[in-house]
């Protein structure tokens, strides 16, 4: 499966964290897998920082876990998750929320899981507190993460929503790392939930049950059938349930939902739509639109990285060749368009929709908007495409690709204003001195349609932070950090 190991063969498959089994101990790394003997520097000290300082610092580990206590200690029902951080006014550089119900809710437990790995597999990429053992310090982030995935469980039953991929990868990683029954069994539920929302006569899976902005009301489930591309990245769930599961059902319709989503939704360039509104009766395409990009007619960037990600994934998982295909083509329009930025540095990190003009938003830096959080996703795609290549013996530019993007991000996008530390509190317990910034990095872009009834731009988001920890991860594994 993708995120696991094959027990059997020991061959490693590409994809996230190790997968638990009764044929591989979740609780000791996984045969092959050997810690780096490189050391990691504790803390990032100026502006000039190296890709490698910043995703493997003491500083990324310690905003995660800084936000971790603190939000627990006023927020102990978790009826609420960080989503965002804005720039500017009265709560500026301190996470605002969504309700746990939302689509991001779980990427800040997936963070924290992100630092589990390493203290797991790699404990000499996680700087600790001196006075601190491994054994303590890996209980106390154990203890914060069952904390903060726990309460997700609850929503494997939902199905109003086709965002379970994202709001469960916490659960999934709590199952992979620590063997715990009964995250599969959730995680497992959740799939099961998702999969209600299949229509045959579409051969789709329903994304969104309504679409309002300040121009426009889709509202009749009767009339409209509406498909994203953010949707390919929760196919995933369904794989990965499908295999543990033994429900071949459950891949069928992922598999299915990607094949409508490449034709409904994926341009003969390879750019992408974001949204197609599909005939309920006929699954005929009835309008393609933007909610969150520019225009109708643009390429949101983080749609783009949507379609890499997910069509890797659903390649891994199928061995057709269409989506890897569909995967490198979208991923070449991609990285020509970072080529063709208007930036005037940095231009790896990506303009928050390609075809929205340079000058008419720019951040806090004067420059075009950017989308920290595309970048990201798009890297970790990208690392994907280079190890599927590799294995088949194929020459790969994916990999110099993604260490392009994250660089650019490290030097565009880092926070280096507030430089967090581990330390050891009054109660003998790990502690993070209070910060002026939460999040890893700036310049995110939520939403910057002109017609949102929420617009939000230039700021720290919980997922752009969580594609960046999982990038490390993923370097990790491959024996490249």
């Amino acid at each position: 499966m993708t995120g696991s190991r094959n027990p059997s063969s020991g061959e490693s498959v590409p994809g996230d964290v190790a997968q638990s089994s009764s044929q591989s101990s979740p609780a000791s790394p996984p045969s092959g897998i050997t810690t780096p003997d490189v050391g990691f520097p504790r803390a990032i000290s100026s502006k000039t920082i190296t890709l490698g300082d910043a995703l493997f610092s003491e500083y990324a580990a310690a905003k995660i876990w800084r936000v971790a206590v603190s939000y627990l200690e006023q927020n102990t029902n978790l009826e609420t998750y960080p989503e965002y951080i804005l720039p500017l006014g009265g709560a500026a550089g301190h996470f605002l929320s969504k309700p746990a119900t939302f689509w991001t809710c779980g990427f800040f437990p997936a963070s924290l899981y992100c630092l589990l790995e390493r203290v797991r597999y790699y404990p000499q990429s996680i700087p600790r507190p001196p006075q601190f053992s491994h054994a303590k310090f890996h209980n106390q982030l154990l203890a914060l993460c069952r904390a903060w995935s726990t309460p997700l469980h609850a929503q494997a039953t939902r199905t109003n929503s086709h965002d379970l991929g994202f709001i469960m990868r916490s659960v999934r990683m709590d199952w992979e790392l620590t063997g715990n029954e009964a995250s599969l069994a959730a995680y497992v539920t959740a799939a099961e939930s998702l999969a209600t929302r299949y229509d045959e006569r579409t051969k789709a899976i329903r994304s969104w049950d309504k679409a309002v902005s300040h121009s426009y009301e889709i509202v009749d489930r009767e009339k409209n059938f509406l498909i994203i591309i953010d949707s390919m990245c929760n196919m995933d769930l369904l794989f990965y349930a499908a295999a543990a599961s033994s429900n071949p059902k459950l891949s069928s319709i992922a598999t299915t939902h990607a094949h409508t989503v490449l034709r409904t939704i994926v341009r003969p360039d390879f750019s992408t739509y974001h949204v197609a509104n599909l005939d309920p009766q006929t699954g005929d395409v009835q309008f393609n639109m933007t909610h969150q990009g520019y225009s109708d007619s643009s390429t949101w960037s983080r749609g783009q990285a949507w379609a890499i990600l997910g069509f890797a994934q659903t390649y891994i998982w199928t061995k057709d060749a269409t989506f890897l295909s569909a995967a490198r083509g979208c991923a070449d329009y991609f990285l020509r368009r970072l080529a063709e930025s208007p930036a005037p540095t940095h231009k790896n990190v990506p303009l928050w929709d390609f075809d929205a003009p340079p000058d008419e938003d720019l951040d806090s830096n004067g420059q075009p908007l950017r989308d920290t959080s595309a970048g990201m996703i798009a890297a970790n795609g990208l690392l994907l495409l280079h190890q599927t290549l590799q294995r088949m013996g194929a020459q790969s530019e994916y990999l110099a690709a993604a260490l392009k993007i994250a660089e650019d991000t490290v030097g565009y996008s880092l926070d280096t204003d507030d430089v967090a530390c581990f330390a050891v509190d009054a109660d003998g317990k790990v502690g993070v001195a209070p910060g002026t910034w939460d999040a890893i990095l700036r310049h995110s872009t939520a939403n910057n349609n002109a017609n949102a009834l929420m617009r939000y731009r230039d700021l720290g988001l919980v997922y752009a932070d969580y594609y960046f920890l999982e990038f490390g991860n993923k370097l990790l594994r491959m024996g490249l950090a």
